[in-house]
């Protein structure tokens, strides 16, 4: 099978959570309450923080939990639709085919008699951009107090006085933590033709530490549940493209 999946994770960090702003856009004529199964093309990712984030399997199976929580999400719940990666859809093959996987045309062909009626191929993207601040003034206010004593020294009042202050904040660069993650769907049916939804997710936040993978997961379930609300249809076009 082609790469369908790039998964790029520049190091294994990430950085305080922020709600996903994901883009989307179906095709009017598609009908969501026909689709019950899909499964997920191939993951290949390119772990470049290496055994910091998770091994390579675990990594592909929280990713379809991810995905099937988010997608559950705009279903009103889990069980309207059945999520399943590309190899356990295999393993149901070759207990249905003797051993024998369908390959090209045949495996979409397989799939729609299993009653897959549509895929996804995702693309998983992570890496940090720097972006230069330069220098700042900030006026701020700060408050003294002055003790007003009597004669023989008895602190008898105390006022408050507001003094004005002025702090220069050198330029610096500040890292940013930019996750990506692009759902498409197609439906098995008619596999070589273009996708009929797509999700265009993006987490952007100040890189301050934190587990690498949670960015991951709530982008994953965050674009999920947008390819799949179907109830109320956004707005906001992507351009269509067809799947290489």
């Amino acid at each position: 099978m082609k790469k369908f999946l790039t998964l790029l994770f520049v190091l294994s960090v990430a950085a305080v959570a922020f709600a996903a702003d994901v883009e989307v856009w179906q095709d009017p004529s598609l009908n969501f309450d026909e689709i019950h199964k899909i499964f997920l093309m191939p993951l290949h990712p390119e772990l470049s923080a290496g055994t910091q984030l998770m091994p390579e399997k675990k990594l592909h199976e929280n990713i379809i939990s991810w995905l099937s929580d988010g997608i559950a999400a705009s279903m009103g719940g889990k069980g309207k639709i059945i999520v399943k990666s590309y190899d356990a859809l295999v393993e149901d093959m070759k207990f249905i085919y003797g051993g024998k996987v369908p390959e090209d045309s045949e495996f979409f062909k397989a799939a729609s008699e299993m009653g897959y009626e549509a895929y996804i191929v995702m693309e998983l993207s992570q890496e940090f951009a720097t972006q230069h601040v330069p220098e700042q003034t900030r006026t701020y206010t700060e408050y003294r107090d002055i003790e007003k004593r009597d004669n023989k020294g008895r602190v008898i009042e105390t006022i408050r006085i507001p003094e004005e202050k002025t702090e220069v904040i050198p330029a610096h660069d500040v890292t940013y933590l930019s996750t990506n993650c692009s759902p498409y769907l197609y439906m098995t049916k008619n596999y070589q033709a273009d996708h009929v939804a797509a999700a265009k997710g993006s987490i952007y936040r100040e890189y301050q530490g934190g587990p690498v993978m949670k960015v991951v997961e709530n982008l994953v379930k965050a674009s999920g549940k947008s390819l799949f609300a179907h109830e109320e249809k956004a707005n906001t076009k992507t351009k269509r493209s067809r799947r290489k």
